[in-house]
């Protein structure tokens, strides 16, 4: 990661790690309008408003069915927070930090919002990711080991692994808890002052200066700037210029009811997990809450519509994740499926996150292509754009909308 990179890192994060307690209230409600209005109140949006208001901005924020929706890729249990990454070294730096950030709402809030159950990651022998991802944390400090096969099933008998794998262990890593965490976040903000309204937006049109927002129902929300964080609908509201640079794809997620009586797919046995070994990319949680353990596979790429989009499984994702549990999980092998979820991830063609100004509005930023591996992000995300927002600046080539598709995807 650049000097550059590393310094913006560092006053982001200050950011990100402000207690509620520093927010700025409102001071002059006889203005109309707001400074910042946001649109979208997932993960992006709620940690961007947050860190906006933080700076003393006056901000909307705008969701058209509610933080952690089911609709939204923000809904749900449960997500990762783990900072092996290869060799992309800024979203291993904004994953540690981020970290502080939900742990530091957890203690404000006092709900449990981060499970640290440890998290492994696979890698097929062979794979530059475990030496790239082993260099990049221990040149930032975070807890981790390379493990080899026998060691790994040694250690979390759960798992089989090939002879020629290995993974990655990071003892401070785990699951955060998704919905509880956003609903949360917004409530607090609400408390200290942020406006929240529900409403649905229509696609802006003109260009040069935004003024106004219409909603569906026709009323105008006013602003001076606007940030549209609204993840999997981004390219409805810009079609033109994000149709073919985010698409959202259908995830199909499982609870695997465990065996009575065993106590070894608890958070305090078996670690959240994700694999990168070429049956298709899947991820997974112990049995957090009793639910079961959390598992998905992503076999297929399927698109879906986050509006009208079926939410039931189907036969190919349960034979895809049958296949996968007997060579990865076997224990679970004939675990009875408890619970299902379906929902999307909104990938940018490079899996970078997508967080520029709009080019054809000099008030309008875009924060979106969370691309599967946003959530445990939010935080540094957040005050990564409330910076561009305030500061002008212009964004890192990382992230910028034209980069979308030159940049070769990684593995994230």
């Amino acid at each position: 990661m650049s000097t550059t990179r590393r310094m913006a890192t560092k006053l982001i994060a200050a950011a990100a790690l402000a207690p509620m307690g520093s927010l700025a209230k409102t001071q002059n409600t006889t203005r109309p309008g707001a400074d910042v209005a946001v649109i979208g109140a997932g993960v992006f949006g709620t940690w961007t408003a947050h860190a906006l208001h933080t700076a003393g901005r006056r901000v909307t924020l705008i969701d058209a069915f509610g933080p952690g929706n089911s609709r939204s890729s923000s809904g749900g249990e449960s997500r990762i927070t783990r900072s092996a990454y290869g060799d992309r070294e800024i979203y291993a730096q904004w994953a540690s930090d981020s970290l502080l950030a939900w742990k530091s709402l957890a203690s404000r809030t006092r709900l449990a919002l981060f499970v640290n159950t440890g998290v492994l990651t696979f890698v097929p022998g062979g794979d530059p990711f475990a030496d790239e991802s082993s260099v990049v944390l221990k040149r930032l400090g975070i807890r981790h080991e390379q493990i080899s096969a026998d060691e790994t099933m040694r250690r979390f008998p759960q798992f089989r692994l090939l002879p020629t794998e290995t993974a990655i262990f990071e003892p401070d890593a785990g699951a955060l808890m998704a919905r509880r965490a956003i609903q949360a976040l917004v409530d607090e903000m609400v408390s200290a002052g942020v406006k929240y309204r529900v409403a649905a937006i229509r696609t802006p049109t003109g260009s040069g200066r935004l003024t106004s927002v219409q909603t569906q129902t026709g009323e105008m929300i006013s602003a001076s700037r606007y940030v549209f964080a609204c993840g999997p609908w981004l390219p409805k509201v810009f079609p033109a210029l994000l149709k073919t640079r985010l698409r959202a794809q259908r995830a199909e997620v499982f609870f695997l009811g465990v065996p009575a009586g065993d106590t070894s797919y608890l958070p305090t046995a078996m670690p959240t997990w994700i694999d990168h070994n070429g049956m298709g990319d899947a991820y997974g949680f112990p049995n957090l809450e009793n639910r079961g353990c959390k598992l998905a596979v992503d076999a297929f790429d399927k698109p879906i519509d986050p509006d009208s989009g079926d939410r039931t499984v189907t036969a190919p994702y349960i034979e895809a994740m049958r296949s996968f549990v007997r060579q990865r999980i076997p224990g679970l092998s004939e675990a009875p499926i408890v619970e299902t979820r379906v929902c999307q991830y909104e990938y940018a063609e490079n899996k970078n996150y997508m967080l520029d100004r709009h080019p054809d509005f000099d008030n309008v930023w875009i924060a979106g292509g969370g691309s599967g591996h946003g959530f445990k992000n939010g935080p540094m995300v957040g005050s990564y754009v409330a910076r561009l927002v305030i500061d002008q600046v212009p964004t890192d080539p990382l992230f910028s909308i034209s980069a979308t598709q030159q940049q070769t995807p990684a593995k994230m």
